[in-house]
């Protein structure tokens, strides 16, 4: 595409999805890459951004629908900048993301003779989501972030958010309005017992004393939110109840501070960790370490079948919390590491400790910086759980150079209608 035909109106044909917002079609021997659109499609578009290996298109009137569309629910899609698979069918966007797996896998990781097994649907596709961010505009109005921008987009409700948090919005949008602290985000946190939903706010000045009572009584006077946390980054004040349970299963279940990091699909959460289960057959002669281990979402029911589990993670409040529902479930077996995992990793080898198995579920950048480590501590058997299926593969690759063999990869869907995807990786030597 030559740059003096930037704008010009040309027709594709979109052949696939990529992993992200955009459908690819080839045009002049180029890929482009044009939002909101399904395989299938017949569009008009002209060229907005050209670059060296792929162009972006925006489309400019629909010629032939794809028999994978539906018409999207959300009167805020393609303005808000979340949800932008809500054009395509459930089942379509199922296949997208256990192909955007196997293509990492494959073409990344240059790894092969594995199981994928069907990706696992979510139990919701609307409605699921426990936890919520919302934005705060200029004149204290609530809403996302529009497609690529930090434009503000106003909402009133979310198709995706459990109903609990929907119900909180209009009380917290008209309650900030009073605050004289000054609010960057709102954040509504639902848990798994009914009246466990508690704002989490994050401010952008000191706290206001005058907003004390304000604060009181959103608690106090409202049934639709319990508990209240407003910080910044050198204080934090809590008004209500602020905790909420995370039910594991088999008797289980975390309580932990709502601004403490949780899974945002509860059932989903809970189909992980079956699989994961499942997969490792523990027993009580393994010996289990758990990376980033967070708050304890698998280290509990890890601990409950094995031997001992050393959980490690670097966030002080999430190992705080692991250690009091240690004793609350009565896991005397577990052991905390609060470090960086880097540091913690080199301290391990150092020590010269040695695993049956490894269990890790790394931030969407991944676990470059320990993959290479994690054969010298000798677990016959690693279970990666990942939201981003390149740095998967990446890691998985390297691991594979190292000795062990992907035997199995379990998509699953914590995300409906948009393009992320969850894995369970099994790796053997």
């Amino acid at each position: 595409m030559q740059e003096n035909n930037i704008h010009d109106s040309i027709t594709l044909d979109i052949d696939t999805l990529s992993y992200g917002p955009y459908g690819i079609a080839r045009h002049s021997g180029k890929a482009v890459m044009v939002p909101h659109t399904a395989p299938g499609d017949q569009i008009a578009a002209r060229i907005v951004e050209s670059k060296q290996r792929y162009d972006i298109g925006e489309i400019t009137r629909l010629i032939a629908l794809s028999p994978l569309r539906q018409t999207p629910p959300c009167p805020y899609f393609t303005a808000c900048g979340g949800c932008s698979w809500q054009h395509l069918r459930y089942e379509a966007q199922l296949r997208a993301k256990q192909q955007s797996v196997a293509d990492a896998l494959q073409r990344i990781g240059k790894l092969a003779d594995f199981e994928l097994k069907p990706i696992v649907p979510a139990p919701k596709e609307y409605h699921y989501r426990r936890r919520i961010r919302l934005q705060v505009g200029p004149n204290k109005t609530l809403g996302f972030f529009g497609t690529a921008s930090h434009e503000l987009v106003e909402i009133r409700s979310c198709l995706i958010a459990d109903e609990r948090l929907n119900s909180a919005i209009d009380v917290l949008r008209h309650w900030i309005r009073r605050l004289r602290t000054a609010v960057e985000y709102v954040e509504i946190i639902a848990g798994d017992e009914p009246a466990e939903v508690v704002a989490v706010i994050g401010a952008a000045t000191p706290f206001a004393s005058v907003d004390e009572s304000i604060c009181e009584g959103l608690t106090g006077e409202t049934e639709t939110i319990r508990g209240l946390i407003l910080s910044s980054e050198n204080w934090r004040r809590t008004w209500g109840q602020t905790a909420i349970t995370i039910a594991l299963g088999a008797g289980l279940g975390l309580t932990v501070d709502a601004d403490v990091f949780t899974q945002v699909n509860a059932a989903a959460n809970r189909q992980m960790l079956q699989a994961l289960l499942g997969a490792a057959q523990l027993n009580r002669s393994d010996r289990v370490l758990e990376l980033y281990c967070g708050a304890g979402n698998f280290t509990l029911p890890i601990a409950h079948q094995a031997q001992d589990v050393i959980g490690v993670d670097g966030d002080r409040s999430a190992i705080r919390h692991g250690k009091l529902n240690a004793q609350k479930n009565d896991l005397p077996n577990i052991y905390w590491i609060c470090a960086p995992v880097p540091k913690a990793v080199a301290e391990l080898r150092r020590r010269r400790e040695e695993f049956t198995k490894i269990v890790l579920d790394p931030p969407r950048a991944g676990a470059k910086e320990i993959a290479a480590s994690l054969p010298d501590l000798n677990a016959s058997r690693i279970f990666y759980i990942s939201c981003n299926p390149t740095t998967l593969a990446r890691d998985l690759a390297e691991l594979a150079k190292r000795g062990y063999r992907l035997q199995m990869i379990q998509p699953f869907d914590f995300f409906p209608q948009t393009f992320h995807v969850e894995t369970l990786a099994v790796m053997d030597r």
